[in-house]
């Protein structure tokens, strides 16, 4: 009996193609049934269908918007004061006769630089919100990439598994076959169903892990899983990573730095509560007494006794400076994590290679030359079957290699500049 290890199988609604081939489509269950939506999605569509459907995101542009509005009425002049009184009316007299009447305008001046330091605690405060959006779409394009890739590589492990299941089946045929005409034991067959049932029972697991990975990613671009279109990614293609090196640019460590000019900026704008705001009038009045008018002119400036805007000015420094220190731990958390995916990338990465390279090759000579010798009687039964799930074993483990290079990249490009990527 000589088996072919190259099969097209269905699994799941999904077409699966060849051993070992460069590129790997997924197909959705019933994709290509449902109207006008589209049959086909590649990851960079899935990546703006996470953006536009996103509720966090729509909330942190409205957060963004709305500081922005915020910012357009820091810093304006105060209204002025209309202002007007009347003096000696009513009461016993019998007139308006010999009343005073006064009638001006007030303003109040911000002296210290008030309006300035407010329109720089403003436009901190934009680019936080700013940088929290960025943040959003990092951790949003993160799952989506993540969610993406497991569904391939749980179809990737799901065809191996029904390979499997095809060649376990043939090899109870084989196995009853044998012992039927007495050429064979009852342990082959045993053995044989044993085999099967073993592989039926990952595929079960598999499943269930589809399902549930199939979900995540609905969860970020809609669809159902009915409706979720065909996926098409290189899975079997490392692209190549730029110098691994931490982008000062990353929006968590600009937010924390404009979270630290920001609680400087307040602090500046404490301090100059302590200078006492003036205020100034002018305005006409008239005593009807002795029928004249004069020009009136007015100062008030309130006494500053108590002077609270020091101490909310030292409280402001201390808040900047546990920001920026904030902002150095971040930055050293992220270059451990770079280091790390990047050996995670690397190491997978070889593996991969040599998995493609050399192991494979190997175990499949290995599973040719047992089926051969099998059938010249040199091998037993089960020499047979442990040299096919040698090669099952070494093919799931170079499919387990790529999944892994592939995350450490997406991690890599969580924390590097999402753009240049």
């Amino acid at each position: 009996m000589k088996l072919n290890n190259n099969y097209k199988y269905s699994f799941l609604g999904l077409t699966l193609v060849g051993l070992l081939g460069m590129s790997v489509t997924v197909v959705g269950a019933n994709a290509g049934e449902v109207g006008s939506l589209p049959t086909v999605l590649k990851l960079e569509e899935a990546l703006e269908l996470s953006l536009e459907l996103s509720q966090e995101m729509a909330a942190a542009r409205t957060r963004l918007e709305m500081v922005k509005k915020e910012g357009d009425a820091v810093g304006l002049w105060k209204n002025p004061d209309l202002k007007f009184e009347a003096e000696n009316i009513g009461g016993d007299r019998d007139s308006f006769s010999e009343g005073e009447y006064t009638i001006g305008l007030k303003q109040e001046f911000q002296l210290g630089g008030k309006r300035k330091k407010q329109r720089a605690v403003a436009i901190k405060s934009v680019e936080i919100y700013d940088q929290e959006l960025s943040e959003i779409k990092r951790k949003l394009f993160f799952l989506t990439r993540k969610a993406f890739l497991e569904i391939v590589y749980l179809q990737e492990t799901g065809k191996i598994q029904m390979e499997q299941e095809e060649l376990g089946r043939a090899f109870v045929e084989v196995a009853k076959r044998r012992h039927k005409a007495g050429g064979g034991s009852e342990l082959e067959v045993v053995q044989a169903e044993l085999e099967l049932e073993t592989v039926l029972f990952s595929q079960t697991c598999c499943l269930g892990e589809l399902i549930a990975a199939k979900q995540n990613l609905i969860a970020l671009i809609g669809f159902t899983v009915e409706t979720l279109p065909e996926l098409t990614a290189p899975y079997y293609e490392l692209a190549p990573l730029k110098e691994i090196t931490l982008d000062n640019s990353h929006p968590t460590l600009q937010r924390l730095i404009a979270t630290s000019e920001k609680a400087e900026a307040e602090a500046l704008l404490a301090k100059a509560q302590d200078v006492s705001n003036i205020s100034l009038g002018a305005g006409y009045k008239y005593e009807a007494e002795d029928d004249s008018d004069s020009f009136v002119i007015t100062a008030a400036i309130p006494l500053g006794f108590n002077k609270r805007g020091r101490i909310e000015h030292e409280a402001g420094l201390l808040r900047s400076d546990a920001a920026l220190r904030e902002r150095d731990a971040t930055y050293r958390r992220f270059q451990a994590e770079l280091a790390a995916e990047g050996a995670m990338y690397a190491g997978s990465k070889a593996q991969a290679e040599m998995g493609r390279d050399v192991l494979i090759p190997k175990a499949e000579k290995a599973y040719v030359l047992s089926q051969e010798g099998y059938e010249s009687g040199r091998f037993s039964w089960l020499e047979l079957i442990a040299a096919q799930q040698r090669l099952a074993g070494i093919r799931m483990s170079y499919i387990e290699a790529l999944r892994d290079a592939h995350l450490a990249r997406i991690k890599i490009l969580k924390i590097n500049n999402e753009e240049t990527k």
